[in-house]
């Protein structure tokens, strides 16, 4: 019989949690100072993603007070006009009433023969105006 030469397996890669694959990888104890180091340290990107989320949550806080200070700019706005508006209503009111008491005839009578100095009309001293017909060409 003839021997077959035997085939060599293939090495499973086996992680372990230094992160080298196989034992014969590790370094010397002189590098456990730098391998503590390589722990602590933190991993590619962190600074980058911590500093984007502080940004956006600024960026919100900002975008936050804008809105609430444009809702509080408008409800100073609504409270002005609303006093504005019972403002103008009251001297509404109040004119309405003025002009009713100045077309009040007897109001109108006291002022024009007090204060004008106007008379009543007799009705001999009003004359009468007739328009004459134009003549025909």
């Amino acid at each position: 019989m003839t021997q077959r030469p035997q085939r060599r397996r293939k090495q499973k890669t086996v992680s372990f949690p230094h992160g080298h694959k196989r034992q014969s990888d590790q370094p010397s104890a002189s590098g456990s100072v730098e391998r503590v180091r390589d722990r602590m340290r933190a991993p590619a990107g962190t600074s980058f993603l911590l500093f984007l989320c502080v940004a956006v949550l600024v960026a919100m806080g900002i975008v936050r007070i804008q809105s609430t200070t444009a809702v509080l700019e408008a409800g100073g706005d609504i409270t002005r006009l609303s006093e504005q508006q019972a403002a103008l209503l009251e001297e509404k009111r109040r004119l309405s009433a003025e002009r009713a008491y100045l077309r009040n005839p007897q109001q109108v009578h006291s002022v024009a023969r007090d204060e004008l100095g106007m008379v009543p009309v007799s009705p001999e001293l009003v004359q009468k105006i007739r328009v004459k017909e134009a003549a025909s060409p």
